[in-house]
This record gives structure tokens, sequence and C-alpha cells, in this order.
């Protein structure tokens, strides 16, 4: 492994997907709260909480009531997609799904907070609008094909070193830092740097995840 694949590079909060010892898995408490059951939606709240908030604080610079606010919103909304049957848990796993709306929930905030107060009668783009879930249902089903390319082990999967350098980029280095760490020259990082990523949009290409042409030339560019 590379230099920069042996440094802690850090990486978002994750919960637990696996299910404590005699404690039925999410998958389960999914199906579950599809069913009704209020009590397995509230486990699935208390495991998956944690990591929500760690998020949501982290985008909102740690102001605790706007990420609570928020959470609870996300919340709301995961709980009336898995009811109403529009969360499919063979398209994404739940704590992808859950990162989706939040993102959805926060994109909301923004929006609202730059153009000031609804007025009444005025409706904010809400994760409660009819066509939001199937959107949510779309980032979910992109972040999970985006998972499984940075940690699947098939061949056009990204490698151990691909997927320190994407984490890295991630985390905001630039290209001078990210030289410095692996002991290259700035332009020969770019180059690498350009790889691993037309690597992921390859591989999201596979799988039916393409983005515009303005967004495919732009990545090409500075």
């Amino acid at each position: 492994m590379s230099r920069l694949g042996r440094m802690a590079i850090r990486r978002p909060p994750q919960s637990a997907s696996s299910a404590e010892p005699g404690k039925p898995t999410l998958a389960a408490l999914c199906a579950a709260v599809a069913g009704g059951d209020e009590r397995a939606f509230q486990d699935l709240h208390r495991r998956l909480a944690g990591g929500l908030m760690r998020i949501l604080l982290e985008r909102t610079g740690g102001r605790a009531e706007v990420a609570e606010e928020l959470a609870q919103r996300t919340w709301v909304v995961v709980w009336e997609a898995i009811r109403g049957g529009k969360y499919d848990p063979s398209r994404s796993a739940i704590t992808t799904y859950l990162y989706a709306v939040s993102h959805k929930v926060w994109l909301q905030y923004v929006r609202s907070t730059a153009r000031g107060p609804i007025s009444s009668g005025e409706t904010d783009s809400g994760a409660t609008a009819g066509e939001e879930p199937v959107s949510v249902a779309g980032m979910a089903e992109l972040l999970q094909a985006v998972r499984e390319c940075m940690e699947g082990a098939g061949a056009d999967a990204l490698t151990p070193d691909e997927r320190a350098l994407a984490r890295a980029v991630a985390s905001g280095h630039s290209d001078r830092s990210l030289a410095k760490m692996l002991g290259l020259a700035p332009s020969t990082t770019n180059v690498r740097k350009r790889a691993v990523f037309e690597k992921i949009r390859r591989f999201l290409a596979v799988r039916g995840h393409r983005g515009s042409a303005s967004e495919r030339d732009g990545a090409n560019g500075e």
C-alpha cells in the first residue's frame, strides 16, 4: 500500500449495519416498520440517530438546535417512506437512504434560509412533496453504487490506494497537499486523481448512473 493508503484519512461517520447479538438486522427492522411496527422504528432510530446527528452537526457548523430540527425532519420522511412502500431495500441500504434523505432536507434548509421566511400559502420544497421520495430514492441508489465502488472487491471497484486517494480528495486536500503525501509532482498527482474519478464514473455508468453532458465535460476541466 502507498504512503497515502497508510495515512489516517478521516472518513464520514459510519453506523453499524450489522445486528447486535440477539438483535434483528436493520433490514429486518425496516420490514417490521413497513408493517406498522413503531417499536421497530424506535429501535432503528436508536441505532442510527447518533451517526445522523454527527453528519448534521458537521453540516450546520455545530449548531445543535438546527441539527436536531433537521434530524427530526429526516426521520419523519424516512418513517413515511418506509410505511408508504417508497423505500426499496433491494435498491439501497437504509443507512444510505437515511443519508440521502438528510442531504435533501439539508439542501431544503439552505434554500429556505437563503430566501427568508416562507410566507403563508407558500410551500417549501419539503421532503413530504409527492415527487420527493422518487428523487431521494435516486440519490440513495447513486450513493449505494458509490459505496459499492469504494468498498467492493471486484475488478472494477477501487483498489485500497485508489480509495485512499478518493477519500483524501473528498476531505478537501489539494493537488499540492496530495503530492506532498505521495512524494510526487503535483501534475503527476493530478493525473492519478483524474484516473481514479474516471474509474468511478465508469463504474457508475455501467450501473446506469450517468451525469449530464455538461457535468462530464466539466469533470475533464479544472
